[in-house]
């Protein structure tokens, strides 16, 4: 199941997709379209699960999990505006976003 929300003054959209990742385990994944644009600038990815954000400005504050180990949470800010990303208070660029970053 896929939900859309318009985020940050109606400029993007966060992205959900509800997916079975084992049988009865559910992960909400996420990813962040720009409107004017329809560009993808957050990819969805399968095994992030969204546990809750906030907007705040021009930035959104994500808190996520990683499946198959849920059990560590993870806390991004994303500054779309100038993509980049704020991960355990150092700044990457966006394309630096990947599932492999965040199992160093």
């Amino acid at each position: 199941m896929k939900t859309e929300r318009l985020i940050l003054n109606g400029d993007y959209k966060l992205i959900t997709e509800l997916n079975e990742f084992r049988m009865s385990l559910w992960v909400n994944s996420f990813g962040i379209l720009n409107v004017s644009t329809n560009e993808e600038i957050v990819p969805v990815i399968s095994t992030f699960h969204l546990e809750d954000y906030t907007e705040e400005d021009i930035m959104l504050k994500v808190k996520f999990s990683i499946y198959p180990n849920g059990a560590k949470n993870y806390e991004v800010e994303f500054n779309l505006v100038d993509s980049s990303f704020i991960y355990q208070n150092k700044t990457y660029s966006l394309s630096a976003y990947k599932q492999d970053f965040f199992e160093i």
